[in-house]
């Protein structure tokens, strides 16, 4: 009897991590969800109609709380929502695609809003701002719109879901050497008026300078773009800026779709996403 006790706790110290149960998260409503489409669609009515179901795939993973909620390579539903060809005219045709759903890592289906030309955030809407400087990438004169494949575009979760996490699931912190530089872009502060693209600029470990460029825009270098800085604050260990970019010398490298740029700065890059409505 006395050799049996102790093998009971063993037991009982084996056993014990299957009694935790499942812990559920609440993913927030307006989770951004960033897609790609892994199919090229046109406005051709021959070969395209509404509600034709497009494949895509998440672009980058979902992370809420620490912890990936949706990953990265998830297929998405997606449907057309609108397709117009182009006319005798010559007016040109025009494509929306609609974000429906997305499977979470437990399975949950959650349900999207948004997607090419669709309205997802509060931020779309501040970006729309920007479309007076651009031509519609998908409306062109004359022609057939077309989004390729690897066109990236934005959606949202509309309301508050819960999903479960696995067993045992733990928030993942990672912890990465501060980058040298960043880059944001500051929606709140666009006005279609001056046509430039604001941003906020910080330096870190580098000497002071008010010099930069965007140097590469959708991974494609390209001739130095100046970013004016503005406005200079020196600091300890970071510098920080406010600085502007003339639309008219960036949106002829823009494509349909969220547009990246790199930004070169003091011997440091950084790239960050233009959340432009196209």
């Amino acid at each position: 009897m006395k050799t049996a006790l102790p093998f009971l706790f063993a037991l009982g110290v084996v056993v014990a991590p299957a009694l935790v149960r499942a812990e559920e998260l609440v993913v927030p409503q307006g989770t951004v969800v960033f897609g790609a489409l892994d199919e090229r669609i046109t406005s051709n009515g021959n070969k395209f109609r509404i509600g034709y179901p497009v494949d895509g795939h998440v672009w980058k993973d979902v992370v809420v709380d620490g912890h990936t909620i949706i990953r990265a390579g998830t297929p998405i539903e997606l449907r057309i929502s609108e397709l117009t060809g182009k006319s005798i005219g010559g007016a040109g045709g025009s494509l929306r695609v609609m974000a429906v759903s997305v499977k979470a890592v437990d399975g949950t289906e959650i349900s999207l809003a948004g997607g090419y030309d669709q309205s997802a955030t509060d931020i779309s809407g501040l970006t729309r701002a920007l479309s007076m400087f651009i031509w519609p990438a998908s409306f062109l004169p004359g022609k057939n719109a077309v989004l390729d494949v690897g066109t990236v575009f934005d959606s949202s979760i509309p309301a508050n879901t819960r999903i479960v996490l696995p067993d045992g699931a733990l928030p993942t912190l990672k912890l990465v050497p501060r980058p040298d530089l960043t880059i944001d872009v500051l929606y709140d502060d666009i006005d279609p008026k001056e046509g430039t693209l604001p941003l906020s600029l910080r330096l870190c470990d580098k000497e002071y300078t008010r010099e930069a460029h965007i140097t590469a825009v959708n991974d494609d270098n390209v001739k130095p773009i100046l970013v004016a800085i503005i406005i200079g604050k020196r600091g300890e260990p970071c510098h920080e800026f406010t600085g502007r970019v003339n639309l008219e010398s960036l949106k002829e490298h823009f494509k349909p779709g969220i547009n990246r740029f790199t930004v070169s700065m003091g011997g440091a890059e950084a790239t960050t996403v233009l959340n432009v409505e196209m």
